[in-house]
C-alpha cells in the first residue's frame, strides 16, 4: 500500500504534462457548465424583474405572486435537504472539500446546485454566480478526477483547477480565478498548483468568450486616473471599506446564528423569498444580483437616493444569503461596495472639488477595497477589478485602498468571511461520511517565522498518523531523518490518513505557518 502511495511523490515531466492535459479537460468541462449557468441566471433574473415590474403594476396579481413564491421556496427547501451541500455559495463547501472535511458526490451536488440557485435568482434573491460557478467547476473536477486520476493528491488538484476555471467562466477573469484558488483556498505557492489551475483558468475562459465574447464584464468610463496629490482621499476610503468589511461579516454571521432559530428550513428559505417579494415591489433596484446596477450608478444621483439604495441592498443580500438558498456573496458583496464607492464618490467630487470623471474611479476601488476586506484576499480582488473592467489605469490606486481595508479589517479582528462560512458549516456538519481507511499524499511549504522554521525533525510533534516522507529544497528531494532541519521556503510531502485529513492539515498548519 504504501508502495503504491509513494508513486505520488514521482515529478517526472510526463507526468506533469498528463496532469496539465486533464487539467484542460477540466477546463472545457467547468467553463461549459459555468457559462450555461451564467446563461439560466442571465434569462432567469430578466424574467423576475420583467414579473415583479409587472406586478407592481397590476397589484391585484398579488394574489398569485406569494403563493409563486411559496411554492419556489418548497422546491427550493427539498432540494437542500435531499442534497445538503448544495446550501450557501459553495465555496465554503469546497475549501470544506479540498481540506478533508468532506466528501461530496460531484453529480448530484452540480445537477442541484444548477437548478436551485435558478430558481433562488428566479425569485429575484440577491445572490451572486460567482460561488456556485466555483462549486460547478469543483465538480467538474471531481468528475475528471474520478475518472483519470492516478492519485488522490491529484484529484485534489483537479478539483482545485475546476474551482479555478469555474471563477474564471463566471467573470471572464482567468488570472482571478487561479489568484483565488492559491490565496483563499489554498493560502500557499505551489508551482504544480499554479499551472493545473492557469491551464483550467484559461480554457475556461476561452470557453466562456466563445459564448458570451471578449467585452469586459463591467463597461465604466474611465477618463483620467486621480493624482497623486489626492491619495490622501484614498486612504480614508481605504478605512471606511475596512470598517465597513467587518460589519458585514459580523452582520452575515450573525443574521446565520438568528435564522438557526427556525426551526423548520422551509420556514427560513420562505422569508427570504417572501422580504425578496415585498423588496421588489418597494425598491425593485435592490433585488438580484445587481450587475444591471452596477452600471447605472453616476454623479447625478442625490446622496439621499445612494444611501437608501445602499441600506435595501445590504438588508436583502444579508437576509438571502443567511437563509441558506443556493446563491453566492461574491457579487452581492461587490454590488456593495460600488454603492458605498458612488455615496463616497459623490461627497468627495462635491466637497473638494474633484472633476466629476473621477466617479467611476471611485467605484471600481470601492469594490476592491470591499472585497479584500470582506474576503482578506488583497491579489485576487486587485486582479478581479482589472480583468472585469479591462483596465489597468487603476492598479496603483487599487492596491493602496486594497491594502489600507485589509489592515483596517485585520485591526477590527474581523475573520475572513469564507474562513468563518466553513467554521460553521463544519460545526453544524450533517453530512455523514464514509470512513475509507486510505492514505494520502499532500504537499505544504515552510514559512517564514513559523515554528518548524529552523528546527530539526526531532524538535517537532507532528500529528499522530502523520509521515513526513520527502523534502523539496533548491530543485532536489531529499529523505529526511530526525535530524533533519527544516528551513522557509521547504516544500514538504505528507502521508496521512485520509478519515483524519481535515484535522490532520489544521495541526501542520499550525506548525508550518507564520503565527
Amino acid at each position: 500500500m504504501i508502495t503504491m502511495k509513494l508513486k505520488d511523490l514521482e515529478r517526472s515531466s510526463n507526468k506533469n504534462l498528463y496532469l496539465l492535459a486533464l487539467s484542460a479537460l477540466v477546463g472545457i468541462a467547468a467553463g461549459l457548465l459555468a457559462s450555461l449557468y451564467r446563461l439560466a441566471l442571465k434569462y432567469a433574473e430578466a424574467i423576475s424583474i420583467s414579473f415583479y415590474h409587472h406586478v407592481a403594476r397590476h397589484l391585484t396579481l398579488l394574489v398569485i405572486l406569494f403563493p409563486i413564491l411559496a411554492i419556489i421556496a418548497y422546491l427550493v427547501t427539498w432540494l437542500m435537504k435531499r442534497y445538503p451541500m448544495i446550501s450557501g455559495s459553495g465555496i465554503p463547501q469546497v475549501k470544506g472539500q479540498l481540506q478533508g472535511y468532506l466528501k461530496p458526490n460531484w453529480f448530484t451536488t452540480a445537477f442541484a446546485k444548477f437548478i436551485g440557485g435558478t430558481l433562488t435568482m428566479l425569485a429575484g434573491l440577491s445572490l451572486g454566480r460567482e460561488g456556485p460557478s466555483i462549486q460547478l467547476g469543483s465538480s467538474m473536477g471531481q468528475a475528471v478526477a474520478q475518472k483519470f486520476a492516478q492519485t488522490e493528491r491529484h484529484r485534489r488538484i483537479l478539483i482545485a483547477s475546476g474551482a479555478s476555471a469555474g471563477l474564471s467562466a463566471a467573470f471572464n477573469a482567468p488570472l482571478s480565478g487561479v489568484m483565488f484558488v492559491i490565496e483563499e483556498v489554498f493560502k500557499y505557492f505551489s508551482p504544480l498548483i499554479l499551472l493545473t489551475c492557469m491551464t483550467s483558468a484559461i480554457v475556461a475562459d476561452g470557453v466562456s468568450r466563445l459564448i458570451f465574447g471578449d467585452g469586459a464584464v463591467f463597461h465604466f468610463n474611465i477618463i483620467s486616473a486621480i493624482p497623486l496629490k489626492d491619495y490622501p482621499i484614498l486612504l480614508i476610503l481605504g478605512v471606511i471599506l475596512g470598517g465597513f468589511g467587518a460589519i458585514y461579516n459580523w452582520s452575515l454571521l450573525k443574521a446565520q446564528y438568528l435564522y438557526k432559530k427556525i426551526r423548520l428550513p422551509y420556514f427560513r428559505i420562505l422569508l427570504a423569498f417572501l422580504a425578496t417579494g415585498m423588496m421588489a415591489l418597494i425598491f425593485p433596484l435592490a433585488i438580484g444580483s445587481g450587475h444591471i446596477l452596477i452600471e447605472k450608478f453616476n454623479f447625478g444621483q442625490s446622496l439621499s437616493f445612494l444611501c437608501l439604495l445602499f441600506i435595501a441592498k445590504f438588508l436583502i443580500s444579508t437576509i438571502s444569503y443567511s437563509s441558506g438558498a443556493p446563491g453566492g456573496i461574491f457579487f452581492p458583496l461587490l454590488v456593495l461596495g460600488a454603492s458605498l464607492g458612488a455615496i463616497f464618490a459623490t461627497f468627495v467630487i462635491l466637497t473638494f472639488h474633484l472633476p466629476s470623471e473621477l466617479f467611476a474611479n471611485f467605484i471600481i476601488l470601492s469594490m476592491a477595497g470591499t472585497f479584500t476586506a470582506i474576503v482578506r484576499a488583497p491579489m485576487t480582488g486587485i486582479l478581479l477589478l482589472v480583468e472585469m473592467t479591462g483596465s489597468f489605469s487603476h492598479l496603483l490606486p487599487l492596491a493602496l485602498v486594497s491594502l489600507v481595508a485589509y489592515i483596517v479589517a485585520d485591526l477590527l479582528k474581523s475573520e475572513p468571511i469564507y474562513d468563518s462560512l466553513l467554521a460553521n458549516l463544519l460545526a453544524t456538519n450533517a453530512l455523514n461520511q464514509e470512513k475509507s481507511y486510505q492514505n494520502l499524499v499532500f504537499e505544504t511549504i515552510v514559512q517564514f517565522d513559523s515554528v518548524a522554521n529552523l528546527k530539526t525533525l526531532s524538535q517537532l510533534t507532528l500529528p499522530e498518523g502523520c509521515l513526513l516522507v520527502s523534502i523539496h529544497r533548491l530543485g532536489k528531494d531529499m529523505i529526511p531523518n530526525g535530524n533533519t532541519q527544516l528551513l522557509a521556503g521547504d516544500y514538504l510531502t505528507f502521508m496521512i490518513n485520509q478519515d483524519d485529513e481535515g484535522d490532520t492539515r489544521e495541526a501542520i498548519r499550525q506548525i508550518l505557518s507564520e503565527p
